[in-house]
């Protein structure tokens, strides 16, 4: 008799872990088209995007300072940053937390130094602004530092 209970105990187990692993089997497919559809609709709305229609708020007024004082704040050494060829600012979009934020971007080129003390030489920085306040500062040469999101390259030209 304990014999056929240890063998309905294993078949039970047996089955629990079946099922187990057959749930979780399902559960990735179902997330994968759940990220598909939202990568479609992502997609779609990135191709609807109407700079000249947006609500980008009030353009930058004394962006100049803003934009390095936002740039000095991540630099190793803020004293030594030297800015050059400031763009005008631009109407832009970029996205925090899966929405869409209007405002407007400039492109600036800065030379500072690293923590051994010598200049990097000119990088390009891009700045994202919405009613005069730094909202993004990002280096054009550091990973996927060309892009704003997947489908919107920087353009500081």
């Amino acid at each position: 008799m304990n014999g056929d209970r240890d063998m309905n105990n294993r078949v039970s187990i047996g089955t629990l872990l079946a099922g187990v692993f057959f749930l979780s089997a399902c559960a990735p497919n179902q997330q994968m088209q759940e990220a598909k559809k939202r990568d479609a609709e992502f997609e779609q709305a990135v191709k609807n995007i109407n700079l000249e229609t947006a609500d980008v708020g009030s353009m930058p007024t004394n962006y100049q300072p803003l934009i390095e004082g936002a740039i000095r704040d991540q630099l190793k050494d803020p004293e030594s940053a030297q800015f050059t060829g400031f763009t005008t600012p631009r109407k832009e979009v970029m996205v925090d937390q899966s929405k869409f934020i209007y405002g407007y971007s400039s492109c600036v080129f800065v030379n500072a130094k690293n923590s051994y003390g010598g200049y990097t030489g000119k990088q390009l920085y891009w700045a994202f602004m919405r009613d005069n306040k730094v909202l993004r500062i990002q280096n054009t040469n550091g990973a996927y530092g060309s892009i704003i999101f997947h489908g919107r390259p920087i353009n500081c030209y």
